[in-house]
């Protein structure tokens, strides 16, 4: 292969479909075509006949035949605990099998294989990698990766991982709006407020950016990250399943490939009512009914669609104004409203922006590839005609438990980033301090996400007790960093981090340690020992 050409990528990687691009010699920013000549690659992994995994295209034929060994909307899981709501709730949807790994977290089985998310994230972008060095005729080796503004620290973490796995050098993790804002303001001498509203298949996202020439100040930011095309999906094959039901007298609920084959028409289905306001579905022999076969044939509406789904999008409205107000902007003073994703061609979401901030959004983006060409952007600065600077900030907040199982903040929710900050702690005489960290918004820890607990060991002999400093702090990319400054020595030391990937020996000395009632009164170190050991809470 040819020398590199030290190209950078910028990739979304989607929960639908991911993107990529980079700026020519040019300097003109460009997508980069799959090995299908399409610009976007299906975030799909499944299993071939010889037990190996294929991503993409070829994936997502699998879903018909193979729908437990296909593994899709995989973004939603990455990084969460196995054990959180949030994955709970998709255990019961997806067709595949969501289980726990070895460290707590959420993983898949595929092939009869344990599958950790980050490992499937990086099969999608190896695939982006092979098919974009081919384009360019030249090895690739950095790349910079957008998520979800709302991500939290340990999924920034594990898309990181992803890169890594992938053979990548992660330059950075940038916000899936902000690279869009990048991409729509760049070289364009802008001087406004712009609210990017990003819901694509997986997660939606609003963010609020000053942009003033080729300056970028996120001033809010929220979303959630189980909201979705998705979740319209879902509800347009409920929908399916019903009809058949009052129809032919038969549930599918229980038939995995039925229901994978009703998941495609419907997303097909939306897709096409974006342009026309009815659309015929037709899913041949969908199932067996007195040994006969069945069809399912039904005209779809746009109509019915919106009645499906009006609420999901009345939820991510909702979601704006509460960024709005928790900032202290009024909609008045939003210049331009960007749409991002690809749901947002769905004509319902352009007509209630409009009626609700009595402004019609923006239509000079591509929704499914601005944010890779922002990513790409921000990769490659060189290409502004003014230095480009982005400041964003923290979508969620940071803290740590309290013994009385509370939340407290250290760093507060739209913190500019990078950001840091030192608090004080007290340690008792002979005892190791233990700090649970969360990220999360709810008041009780067991509400937040937890993220770590860091270690730091006891007084000296001669010591009663002491004064510590802690010190929190949060890269541009939101990657958390957490120090403590030993008073006996004056050294700035970064603590241990003990994970859910804690060794068995550890784990046998916290159980015993449970069993002395003196840590009961550790709520923090109690409830992290549960979770390594298993418990239920």
């Amino acid at each position: 292969m040819p020398k590199p050409k030290n190209y950078i990528l910028g990739i979304d990687l989607g929960t639908t479909n991911s993107c990529a691009s980079y700026v020519d010699d040019h300097g003109i920013p460009r997508i980069i075509r799959s090995s299908n000549g399409t610009t976007t690659l299906p975030s799909v992994v499944s299993i071939d006949k010889n037990g190996r995994p294929i991503v993409g295209q070829p994936a997502l034929d699998h879903m018909i035949t193979n729908p437990s060994d296909t593994i899709y909307g995989s973004k939603r899981l990455i990084g969460r605990k196995f054990r959180s709501l949030l994955v709970q709730e998709m255990v019961g949807i997806m067709p595949y099998n969501i289980v726990s790994g070895t460290g707590g977290e959420a993983a898949v089985l595929m092939g009869g294989q344990i599958f950790d998310l980050s490992e499937i994230a990086s099969l999608i972008l190896c695939e982006i990698k092979e098919y974009s060095e081919g384009a360019l005729e030249t090895e690739l080796e950095n790349v910079v990766i957008t998520v979800p503004a709302y991500y939290t620290d340990s999924q920034r973490q594990a898309v990181k991982r992803a890169g890594e796995m992938a053979g990548f050098n992660v330059n950075r993790i940038v916000n899936e709006p902000t690279a869009a804002a990048i991409a729509y303001g760049l070289n364009k001498n802008y001087k406004q407020r712009v609210l990017v509203y990003d819901l694509g298949g997986g997660t939606f996202d609003v963010s609020v950016l000053e942009i003033r020439d080729n300056d970028f100040k996120v001033i809010a930011t929220g979303g959630d990250t189980f909201l979705g095309g998705i979740d319209i999906d879902i509800r347009l094959t409920g929908h399916l399943i019903e009809n058949f039901k009052d129809h032919m007298g038969k549930d599918l609920v229980k038939e995995k490939i039925a229901i994978a084959r009703l998941r495609l028409a419907a997303e097909q289905a939306k897709c096409q009512l974006s342009i026309m306001k009815t659309t015929e579905l037709f899913v041949p022999f969908i199932t067996e009914i007195n040994q006969k076969a069945a069809d399912l044939k039904l005209m779809i509406t746009r109509d019915t669609l919106e009645k499906l789904s009006v609420d999901l999008i009345e939820r991510t409205l909702s979601m704006c104004d509460e960024v709005l107000e928790t900032s202290g902007i009024k909609k008045s003073s939003i210049d331009e409203i960007v749409l991002v994703g690809g749901q947002t061609r769905m004509p319902l979401i352009y007509d209630k922006i409009t009626k609700h901030f009595r402004k019609k959004p923006k239509k000079g983006v591509h929704p499914e590839e601005v944010v890779a060409l922002g990513a790409s952007i921000l990769a490659n600065p060189t290409i502004a005609v003014s230095p480009v600077t982005l400041k964003d900030v923290l979508s969620i907040p940071i803290g740590i438990a309290m013994n009385n199982g509370k939340f407290r903040i250290i760093l507060r929710e739209n913190t500019p980033l990078p950001a840091s900050r030192t608090f004080k702690l007290t340690q008792n005489r002979a005892e190791t301090l233990m700090v649970d960290v969360y990220q999360g918004n709810r008041e009780r820890i067991m509400e937040n996400e937890y993220l770590g607990t860091f270690c730091f060991p006891p007084p000296e002999e001669d010591e009663k007790g002491r004064s510590l400093d802690m010190r929190f702090e949060l890269s541009k990319e939101c990657i958390l960093r957490v120090s403590m400054r030993n008073p006996h020595t004056g050294e700035q030391d970064l603590s241990e981090m003990i994970t859910l990937q804690t060794p068995h020996s550890l784990k046998r000395s916290m159980e015993e340690a449970l069993q002395n009632s003196k840590m009961e009164k550790s709520t923090g170190f109690r409830a992290f020992a549960q979770r390594i050991l298993g418990m239920e809470r």
